[in-house]
């Protein structure tokens, strides 16, 4: 069977990350989330000293990742860097069966195939009680933080895509993090990988 890819979009706050880790081990394959831009970054050119002086120049990198889908406004996404995010994902979803995160992959991946893309979502609530937790925050800065990077990240799906970020169409499976936990999460969509790809669990 052709590769398989699993790509999550997600509200910011879900704990998306943990639950792609978690898939994409339960499923014997690689997760991509920060590695895509990195790949795309040396697709586009950009000098590997960006990354590696980061510490030092954390404006430079800052203003990077910016291009990748985190500016505010349009005039912030560079397409070159979008050209290249687009031409890694359709190379890794050719090469091997993963589980990506974010950056448009659903889009980029929509005439592949053998995809299946989940949202994952949750009340204001819950998410900011995790921000609040995993950034040691005050609920008032986690929502702060929440509604910035929704924002962004709305915006440069939206560019990109011409969709809302958390459209139903174009989404196989959407689910509530708050309903079915963390672990919850994962089992649905593994459960629906085994009915949608017939070379998983056997």
């Amino acid at each position: 069977m052709k590769h398989f890819v699993i790509t999550i979009g997600r509200e910011f706050g879900c704990n998306a990350r943990e639950i792609g880790r978690q898939l994409a081990a339960k499923l014997n394959v690689k997760f991509y989330d920060k590695e895509l831009v990195d790949l795309a970054a040396q697709k586009a050119g950009v000098s590997e000293d960006v990354f590696s002086n980061a510490d030092e120049h954390p404006g430079i990198l800052e203003n990077f990742y910016t291009e990748f889908g985190y500016g505010a406004t349009r005039s912030f996404y560079s397409g070159r860097a979008i050209d290249a995010q687009a031409y890694v994902i359709r190379k890794i979803a050719n090469t091997e069966s993963c589980v990506m995160l974010g950056r448009c992959a659903d889009y980029f991946l929509q005439e592949f195939g053998t995809t299946l893309n989940a949202f994952v979502y949750a009340p204001l609530s819950y998410r900011i009680q995790h921000i609040s937790e995993a950034y040691d925050l005050t609920p008032r800065e986690a929502e702060k933080m929440i509604k910035k990077i929704d924002k962004k990240r709305h915006n440069y799906y939206k560019f990109v895509t011409g969709h809302n970020r958390g459209d139903r169409h174009g989404r196989n499976l959407m689910i509530d993090v708050e309903m079915f936990g963390v672990e919850g999460t994962v089992e649905l969509i593994y459960q629906a990988a085994i009915n949608r790809f017939d070379n998983i669990g056997k």
